[in-house]
């Protein structure tokens, strides 16, 4: 009798564990392009860098002449961009636009290459390349690509760079100053005048290059620069101290305009 319960109690072990195994799901492993792609997708929505890149590679260099493949090496430099490590990231966004140039993820691509500079832009008192360069992508892809998606806001991100590479080159100018080194400062402010067509607050700039001028002794420099900002500025802060730098001369310099304006009036009256 107890064999007969114990082969009983085995048997239905076995159709226990039978039943188990047909309900497990069967894990299918991918054979297709498609099926690979799609694998590795699961893993880039969930951000899950550490099994998405060798996933993404694995679809590259099984398929390199898949459609997969190309949209492979983008998502690469996607997750790349996810770990913020973004030297790799740059370097297959670049190396997917010169490879596909006619793809239509290339404004994206350059999109992410201005953003990958854009992410390492520091402070106003460190070194603004990074800004430099992200300005440069942003220039490019609204100049290239007017119609693209990515062409707004690659607009605000190129408006921030420039105000950036702006504040940057007026602090170092005025840390020449500070320290007395004019020339140096003389520079900087005119590389701001020249070569950044789009920054604010010229009136600003405008009274730091007239005070550099007149350390400098260039009074006359000092002179047509302050009155520039005047002219060209008159409701400004600095357009007021200006008036109190060059003093009376700027009065009696008036005074003789308006005194040059009453005789013409009386010539053209007689």
């Amino acid at each position: 009798m107890f064999k007969l319960l114990q082969n009983t109690f085995c048997l239905l072990l076995v159709l226990i564990f039978s039943l188990s195994c047909a309900r497990a799901p069967k894990m299918v492993e991918p054979k297709t392009d498609e099926e690979f792609f799609n694998k590795a997708m699961e893993f880039y929505r969930e951000k899950n860098t550490w099994q998405g890149i060798p996933a993404f590679k694995e679809v590259r260099d099984k398929f390199p002449l898949s459609h997969y493949a190309i949209l492979a090496e983008l998502r690469l430099a996607d997750l790349h961009y996810f770990k913020s490590e973004f030297v790799e990231a740059s370097h297959y966004y670049e190396e997917f636009k010169r490879l596909h140039p006619s793809n239509p993820y290339v404004p994206y691509a350059i999109f992410q290459m201005g953003m990958c500079y854009f992410k390492q832009i520091d402070a106003i008192d460190r070194d603004q390349t990074p800004a430099k360069k992200a300005a440069n992508y942003f220039e490019y892809l609204i100049n290239q690509y007017p119609t693209s998606p990515f062409t707004g806001e690659a607009m605000g991100k190129l408006k921030i760079c420039r105000k950036k590479i702006f504040e940057h080159d007026l602090y170092i100018g005025n840390f020449y100053y500070k320290t007395k080194k004019y020339w140096a400062a003389k520079e900087r402010f005119l590389t701001i005048l020249t070569q950044n067509p789009y920054a604010r607050e010229k009136d600003k700039v405008l009274f730091y290059l007239g005070q550099t001028y007149q350390q400098l002794n260039e009074k006359d420099k000092a002179r047509d620069t302050l009155l520039t900002l005047i002219e060209s500025y008159p409701q400004s802060e600095y357009s007021a101290q200006a008036k109190l730098l060059l003093g009376f001369s700027l009065e009696s310099e008036e005074k003789d305009k308006l005194e040059t304006k009453q005789r013409k009036r009386r010539f053209i009256i007689f």
